[in-house]
C-alpha cells in the first residue's frame, strides 16, 4: 500500500489511524481499528485542527476512502 499520494497539488497520507503527525493542509485516510472497522477521511486545518470529512460514514477499503478524498479535493477547487 502506498502511504503518500498527491492529487491536484494536495497531500494525502494513508495512516494507521492517527492524524497527529499530519501537517496543516494535509488530508488523511485513517484506519479505524487497524482497518478492520473501516477507513475515515480527515483534513488538518491551518491551525492544526483535525476535521472528520466523512462524518458518520466510513469506507470499507483505503482505496474507496482515497477515491472519495480525491473527489473532495476536486470539488474544493471548483
Amino acid at each position: 500500500m502506498q502511504r503518500y499520494h498527491c492529487h491536484a497539488g494536495r497531500d494525502i497520507f494513508i495512516t494507521s489511524g492517527s492524524a497527529k503527525e499530519l501537517a496543516p493542509g494535509a488530508f488523511g485516510v485513517c484506519a479505524i481499528g487497524g482497518g478492520a472497522e473501516g477507513w475515515g477521511v480527515v483534513h488538518v486545518g491551518p491551525e492544526g485542527d483535525v476535521a472528520d470529512l466523512g462524518g458518520e460514514y466510513y469506507f470499507a477499503t483505503h482505496e474507496e476512502a482515497l477515491a472519495f478524498t480525491k473527489e473532495l479535493i476536486e470539488l474544493m477547487q471548483g
